[in-house]
């Protein structure tokens, strides 16, 4: 039985090596600023702060990775929520949305959050600055109605 338990264990930590050398690529993509939602669109600093903190992580083409992304499995994890994240909405790639589809998002990001299905409560555990108050959910509301009406307003 001790000699099973052993093999058990050795097997356990020989995988556990060998996954370690199956790492994803990491969300560090070239970015133009120019493209970024912070460029196109007027955005508070505090509001800036508050998105980049929250989102940005999952939602841009430049992620802020911990230490313990360096590790199988979190890293596929990850890798997985960020691709995901970003299939839904790239800040860093806001100019090139349609201005109809920059509407929708710009509505679709007060709802998430109000919602509580963004940020995810894996990452508000892990990242606290990225938890939202009720003041900044209105004030981040309250700008992207405003952010809206600049879409509109805005010509091609």
């Amino acid at each position: 039985m001790k000699k099973a338990l052993i093999i058990v264990a050795a097997s356990v930590v020989f995988l556990f090596i060998v996954i370690q050398f199956f790492q994803p690529a990491k969300n560090d993509n070239p970015v133009n600023l120019q493209d970024d939602i912070a460029f196109k669109l007027a955005m508070p600093a505090a509001i800036k702060n508050k998105i980049t903190n929250a989102c940005y992580d999952c939602h841009s083409n430049k992620t802020a990775y911990p230490f313990y992304n360096n590790f199988a499995p979190v890293s596929w994890m990850m890798a997985r929520h960020i691709h995901k994240g970003k299939e839904h909405l790239n800040f860093s790639e806001w100019a090139t949305y349609e201005r109809k589809q920059q509407v929708k998002l710009l509505a679709k990001i007060c709802d998430e959050i109000k919602a509580h299905e963004m940020p995810l409560k894996s990452y508000i555990i892990m990242h606290r600055n990225a938890r939202i108050s009720k003041k900044e959910l209105e004030e981040i509301c309250n700008w992207t109605e405003q952010a809206s009406e600049q879409v509109m307003g805005q010509k091609d």
